[in-house]
Formats: structure tokens, C-alpha cells, sequence
């Protein structure tokens, strides 16, 4: 690994002024320290009014005081699990998980590459009164109690869990919220102190969507307006945990005509959930198909008509169906390769003993192939071809492949002599982007033997879905410190460069990097937006940055 920054600017001047802002966009939060905020403010004649929650962050870091404090609209920002948090547990811990177990961990303390989730309440001191379990005495300090009354969502559905506990040095966990065994009288946690900024672990058992809605309550004091009134506020907070971005050996390969809402869709079997083509790695396995074992292949079901979508869907906007329309089935040549890329040869095969829209993707050499083809259908005469999309194939590679075995295929792929391509900031192909970023941006289309620089995410300033628009793929860049960071750039002056990273995290309502995802799930494999704040001048500069491994 290299050892040294390596910058390369790719637009150099973007005009600006036509993007805007909302007060409070859309925000996803993989990494860095926020907090559930509660506030209270008394409302004479409806105390039930007073209560405000959000998700909130502080300029300066300091959560002791308000100072600096920014507030997130909850309905509109998602808590995401990053790739770090994801733990098999070694033993069983009641309330948690049994040895075995996979579980996504949210921790307590502060770690690189996860984000650090905290509660805090800014109420002021003598509005509540003191309570336990129920009982209730007038009190100079007071506290509030926070009930966890509903779990909802796509990931709920499917089977998932929401635990919140608190690691205790010496008596192991206290367990407050556990959605495993029912909501009860026991998801509840008491007394929450007036003043209180206190950090927690989160437990998320399943991939996909959570809506975890809270209630807040307190009794006021007598000496308040409304003295000795019971007030309660409640709203709902969005976590999630990505899907893999993987489907191994076999999947259903569900097949369209149109663009809307895509020509294709990947549903692995044992899974929930669709992919869009570009967000899923196909990862080959050895296959007996009629009688030859196959070392990389891979099978698909074409399938051209469901009657729902999957519950989870990444990278697909909206609910209809990935179909044929009516009338039209699957043509003789189902389905049409337009182009292959990978260091060996592709065979489409079909294997008479099985179903005949079982098709396996069969390739003569490891490595890593990107597919062109389109769908072909027919109403039993005239045949019609679906748009194009690509499929991207490892044969003998997993998801986490390194830039050695990434420079290795793609040296093979263009016959070029082993070593030829580096990540210490070299450029084989001369068209101004560094080979490891290449390697970074592999799922916007990029490929280090090929000037191919048009590729590359530019400003699109009028672009509603955001300004810079590109894919992560986290098992390349875990978003912590130990491994390789790509950070999107932006200044105004060639002086002050401002990214987000583990490194440098920045602020959501200022300059950020968050979601641009289609669709009602996450993935591994992550449409990325770099979002700036309210522009003032009319021009500004972009650049791509390696952050080396420490």
C-alpha cells in the first residue's frame, strides 16, 4: 500500500448556484457522534405539546452543552449499520443472541468506522418530578421515562430485532429494549436524569429497515402550570442495516422490457430482497453441469412476470414489478450477450435435465467479468428486445477481492505484463485517474486499461437526486481509518479542501456525503451523494482523494 496522500482533481471549475437545499435533506449516518435530542418546553393548558425529538449533533463536539447543537428532522435521516459493526457472537448472552449468531452492533463506545449513538435530553431542571417505577415524588431535579412502544418496517417483517442494552463493568448487560420477546412493560427505561447525555448498544439481528418508535413521559411538578399532569410525546427513528451486495452460485434473474423501473432485477435465493444490476456482485461456484464440473459458473432462473416485488429492494425505485408486459413470454434466445470484459471466455449453457429457463453464466479462468445483455421476448412471432444492463461476475474471487487480485484480472483482461497496474498513485492507461481509483470506483463502470475518463462521477449541479452522484463499495472502503478511504472533495479556492471520511467527517447540514439510494433498503454495495450547503459562489473545485491505509 502506498504511503502518501494522493489527490487528482477531475473538474475544475462546476458551476453552482442552481442547487439548492432543504432545511433538512434526506441524511444517512454511517459514522461519527449523534444523539437522540429530546426537548420540552412548557405549554400551559396542553403540556402534551411541549415535546420535541431529533436527531442531533454538535459543532464543536461537546454534547455537555447546547452551544453549537443541530437538529435532524428524524423522519428524515436513517442510522446506518457500517460494515464494522457486523459481529458473530462467541457466546450466548441472554436477551442477546446465542453463540453463533450474527448481529449488527451499534457500540456503546466510540469507534473508527461505526457511528457513535447517543441519547440526550436538554430539559430543564424542576419541570418533571422524580419517578420509580411508577411512583412519582415533586422534585428540584426530576426525570422522564422513555418506553420503546413499536418496531416496524421491512426488516421487522421479515424477522428482524431491535435490542438496546448497556454494557456494565461489573454485572455484564442491562437489557431495556428487546423487541425478541415481545413489546411489554419492560422496554421501558427509568429514570432517564434531567440533563442526561448517555451512550448505549444497539443490536439490529436482520438486514433491511427498522422503524423504532419511542414515547417519552413525565409528570410535572406541582408548582408548574398544569401541575401533577401526566405528558407523554412520542415519534419514530429509522435504522438500517445493508444488504450484502452478493449472490452466490444461483439466482432468480427477473427480467423486464422497459427502463421503468428497471430492465432487470437480481433476487438471491434465501434472501428478501432485489437487487438492481450494479449494486450486486455474482459470485461463481464449481457446478456438475450435465456431467462436467464447471469451476466458475454461475445459474440463473429467468423469470419475466411476479406478482409482487420483494419486501426489500436496493437500487429500484418504486413498487411495480420487474415484468414482461402481458402477452409476451421469453423468446427461443431468451436472453442476448451484447459484450463481455474478464480475462477468459464466457459460455451461456443450458442444462437439458433441468428447467429450460435455468441458464449458467459458465467462464474459462478466474477473475472478474462484466456482462452486457439485454432480455429478448416474444408473443409467438415477432420478437422484442428489453434495454440493455450489465451483470458484474467474480469467478474464484469473493466481494472483498483486494487491489492485487483486482490488477491481476484486469492485467489478464488486457494482456498487459503482471505489475503493470499499482495503487501507489500510477496511471497505466494515461487518462488522468490513478489506477486505485479505478479500483475504488469499479461500480461506476471505470477500468485501468481503458482511457475511460468520461466515466468518471462529475458535477451535475441541476441533478435533483444531488450534486456528485457515484457508488461506494464498502468492502473495498470499510469507511474506517485502517483501510483505504476514497473522499470526494470540494473547495472553493484550491486552498481549503473539505471530504468527508472517517478522518474528517463533517456535518450533515453543512458540506456531507450521504445516501442517493433508490429503492427502500440499503446495500454493501452504496449509491453515494457528496451534498453541499447553500452555495454562495457561482464556482467551485472537485477532486478524488485516497486516504492510505496507517
Amino acid at each position: 500500500m502506498f504511503n502518501v496522500k494522493l489527490t487528482l482533481l477531475f473538474s475544475a471549475i462546476a458551476t453552482l448556484s442552481a442547487f439548492q437545499l432543504n432545511a433538512t435533506p434526506t441524511t444517512d449516518l454511517h459514522i461519527g457522534h449523534f444523539g437522540m435530542l429530546i426537548d420540552y418546553e412548557l405549554t400551559p393548558g396542553n403540556p402534551d405539546a411541549g415535546w420535541d425529538f431529533s436527531i442531533s449533533y454538535n459543532l464543536s463536539n461537546d454534547f455537555n452543552t447546547l452551544d453549537g447543537t443541530v437538529r435532524l428532522n428524524p423522519a428524515d435521516t436513517t442510522i446506518i449499520a457500517a460494515p464494522d459493526t457486523e459481529i458473530v457472537l462467541f457466546g450466548t448472552v441472554p436477551g442477546i443472541g446465542s453463540a453463533g449468531d450474527t448481529i449488527w452492533l451499534l457500540p456503546q463506545s466510540n469507534r473508527p468506522g461505526q457511528i457513535f449513538y447517543g441519547w440526550r435530553n436538554v430539559i430543564d431542571t424542576g419541570i418533571f418530578q422524580q419517578s420509580n417505577n411508577g411512583s412519582f415524588n415533586p422534585s428540584g431535579q426530576g426525570n422522564i421515562v422513555v418506553e420503546l412502544i413499536d418496531a416496524s418496517g421491512p426488516a421487522i417483517d421479515a424477522g428482524g430485532h431491535f435490542k438496546m442494552w448497556e454494557s456494565k463493568s461489573a454485572s455484564g448487560v442491562e437489557i431495556h429494549y428487546n423487541t425478541g420477546d415481545g413489546l411489554d412493560a419492560d422496554d421501558r427505561l427509568e429514570p432517564v436524569p434531567i440533563g442526561q447525555h448517555s451512550h448505549y448498544n444497539y443490536g439490529l439481528t436482520q438486514p433491511g429497515n427498522y422503524e423504532i418508535t419511542f414515547r417519552v413521559s413525565g409528570r410535572l411538578n406541582p408548582w408548574q402550570p398544569d401541575g401533577n399532569s401526566d405528558t407523554s410525546g412520542a415519534d419514530t427513528f429509522k435504522f438500517a442495516v445493508p444488504f450484502s451486495s452478493v449472490a452466490s452460485g444461483e439466482a432468480e434473474l427477473r427480467l423486464a422490457l422497459t427502463e421503468d423501473p428497471g430492465p432487470a432485477a437480481i433476487y438471491p435465493y434465501g434472501e428478501t430482497v432485489e437487487y438492481a444490476p450494479g449494486q450486486v456482485s455474482l459470485v461463481t461456484q464449481s457446478t456438475d453441469i450435465g456431467g462436467i464440473i464447471r469451476p466458475y459458473a454461475f445459474a440463473v432462473d429467468l423469470v419475466v412476470s411476479t406478482a409482487n416485488t420483494a419486501p426489500h429492494r436496493v437500487g429500484l425505485a418504486g413498487t411495480q414489478p420487474i415484468a414482461f408486459p402481458a402477452g409476451l413470454g421469453l423468446a427461443g434466445n431468451p436472453l442476448e450477450i451484447i459484450g463481455t470484459s474478464g480475462p477468459g471466455s464466457l459460455q451461456l449453457v443450458t442444462d437439458s435435465a433441468s428447467s429450460s429457463d435455468r441458464h449458467y453464466f459458465v467462464f474459462s479462468a478466474p477473475g472478474i467479468y462484466r456482462v452486457q445483455l439485454r432480455a429478448v421476448g416474444s408473443d409467438g412471432a415477432t420478437a422484442t428486445n428489453g434495454p440493455a444492463f450489465e451483470l458484474t461476475f467474480l469467478a474464484g474471487l469473493q466481494a472483498d477481492y483486494d487491489f492485487a487480485e483486482y490488477a491481476d484480472s484486469f492485467e489478464r483482461s488486457h494482456g498487459l505484463a503482471a505489475g503493470s497496474l499499482q495503487d501507489d498513485g500510477s496511471d497505466w492507461d494515461g487518462d488522468g485517474i490513478p489506477d486505485v481509483i479505478e479500483f475504488q470506483l469499479f461500480w461506476d463502470g471505470l477500468d485501468p486499461a481503458v482511457a475511460d475518463a468520461a466515466k468518471l462521477p462529475l458535477p451535475g449541479p441541476s441533478d435533483p437526486e444531488g450534486l456528485v452522484v457515484f457508488h461506494r463499495d464498502t468492502y473495498k472502503d470499510r469507511l474506517n481509518r485502517y483501510t483505504q478511504n476514497i473522499v470526494l472533495e470540494y473547495s472553493t479556492d484550491f486552498s481549503d479542501w473539505q471530504g468527508w471520511s472517517d478522518r474528517a467527517k463533517g456535518f450533515p447540514l453543512g458540506q456531507y456525503e450521504t445516501g442517493a439510494e433508490r429503492g427502500n433498503a440499503y446495500a454493501r454495495i452504496q449509491r453515494r451523494t457528496l451534498r453541499l450547503p447553500t452555495i454562495t459562489p457561482e464556482h467551485g473545485f472537485f477532486r478524488w482523494r485516497i486516504d492510505p491505509s496507517n
